[in-house]
């Protein structure tokens, strides 16, 4: 109770925060339009609002509208959908899966950091080679993804393009044991558990354009291809090609999901099914 209130009166100072520079920046718009270039005055109000403005009101929001799906998508930091979870790997732990996904072709993905994060807008920018170029936080179970791989699909190996997924070792959460998310991917998936291996769930698409527009806050974000299993079975196919599978398993499929993710122009399609990989 007491950090729920804690957690309120610090959005609730972040919402007069933010009211209060909106209001400054009206104010200040005539004096900095008369002495600075429009366009400069526009990507400074821009980046206040994308950056700062709008994600402190998405926070105010979630207090009282906390997202619970069920959990065929993950999120962004603010609880909107973003990728769709569609793959899982059975390994015996994070080293093997790092492994083989490594001899399958795959980079594994720079932590996200304020350095490596510059390093990434660089190589965006100038199309300068970054494989290992880190992914953004996205969130399932309560916690961003433990480990991301990716392939740059240009020729420069750039972060322009690339090929990516993001996995979450399947665990029970410590602050929230009991967690309905955790138990409907146990459900799911416990027949093919043993006891020395671990599970790791997945999102995977194709990040097809360098540069998109999250459609929430306006923020700039990679444009990403619709075609959400046709990468989850290119994960598939690199795996299988080095010899590093064994039998590869596919979930009931549920209903056909077609839903926004983060950008304006991409509409995740899939079958609502979940592809399971057991590596040698």
């Amino acid at each position: 109770m007491l950090s729920f209130l804690l957690r309120s009166l610090w959005r609730l100072v972040i919402l007069l925060i933010g009211v209060g520079l909106m209001w400054l920046a009206a104010r200040l718009y005539p004096y900095a339009h008369s002495r600075l270039p429009a366009i400069l005055v526009v990507l400074l109000l821009y980046a206040f609002f994308a950056y700062v403005g709008i994600p402190a009101l998405i926070r105010l929001l979630r207090i009282f509208i906390k997202p619970n799906h069920i959990p065929l998508y993950v999120t962004t930091g603010d609880g909107w959908p973003s990728d769709p979870v569609n793959i899982a790997i059975v390994a015996k732990n994070r080293r093997h899966l790092e492994k083989a996904m490594s001899e399958a072709g795959w980079y594994t993905a720079d932590p996200l950091t304020f350095r490596t994060g510059l390093r990434e807008v660089g190589s965006i920018i100038f199309n300068t080679s970054y494989p290992r170029a880190p992914l953004s936080n996205l969130y399932l179970f309560n916690r961003p993804h433990d480990i991301g791989f990716e392939i740059p699909t240009n020729p420069r190996g750039s972060a322009r393009t690339r090929h990516h997924v993001r996995f979450w070792r399947l665990e029970e959460p410590v602050e929230h044991p009991g967690h309905h998310h955790y138990h409907f991917w146990w459900k799911k998936l416990r027949h093919l558990f043993v006891s020395e291996k671990e599970m790791w769930i997945g999102a995977a698409t194709e990040e097809t354009r360098a540069i998109d527009l999250q459609w929430h806050t306006g923020q700039l974000t990679h444009g990403g291809s619709h075609e959400a299993d046709k990468e989850r079975d290119f994960i598939i196919r690199t795996l299988r090609d080095a010899g590093l599978t064994g039998r590869v398993y596919t979930s009931k499929p549920g209903k056909a999901l077609r839903f926004r993710g983060q950008q304006f122009r991409t509409f995740y399609v899939t079958n609502g099914s979940i592809k399971i990989v057991r590596l040698r």
